[in-house]
């Protein structure tokens, strides 16, 4: 663990002292909570804007923003960001779903296995 200090202002450590005292914090733990809300803020909006720029890719995009995949996922699709994915790269997907083959995707289950898991489950 790693200690830090800040240098307030008195006016600026009046303030984060009431409003500590308000929470039932101490000032500390006030600034901590404070200070990662800020940067986990600051750190998705720099991911999303530079994965939207095509600055960062989306792997490098999705650690710095410190979500889960899914959620990240999520707030692209919420924003309209649109995936940064050449046609060349569609191009291989494509083609590798459909080289795929029943075999491949269910091994040792049968279509019939399937539609019956399929119908019971509704």
């Amino acid at each position: 663990m790693k200690n830090v200090q800040v240098a307030l202002t008195d006016a600026e450590f009046e303030r984060v002292q009431l409003l500590a005292l308000e929470l039932g914090k101490e000032v500390p733990s006030l600034l901590k909570e404070i200070a990662m809300q800020s940067m986990n803020k600051f750190c998705t909006d720099i991911a999303l804007t530079s994965y939207e720029e095509n600055v960062l890719g989306l792997k490098a995009a999705w650690i710095i923003s410190g979500l889960e995949f899914h959620e990240f996922l999520d707030l692209l699709g919420s924003r309209g960001i649109e995936p940064n994915i050449s046609d060349e790269m569609v191009d291989e997907m494509i083609e590798a779903v459909k080289s795929l083959r029943f075999e491949d995707v269910f091994p040792g289950k049968s279509k019939e296995e399937l539609k019956k898991l399929v119908i019971d489950f509704e």
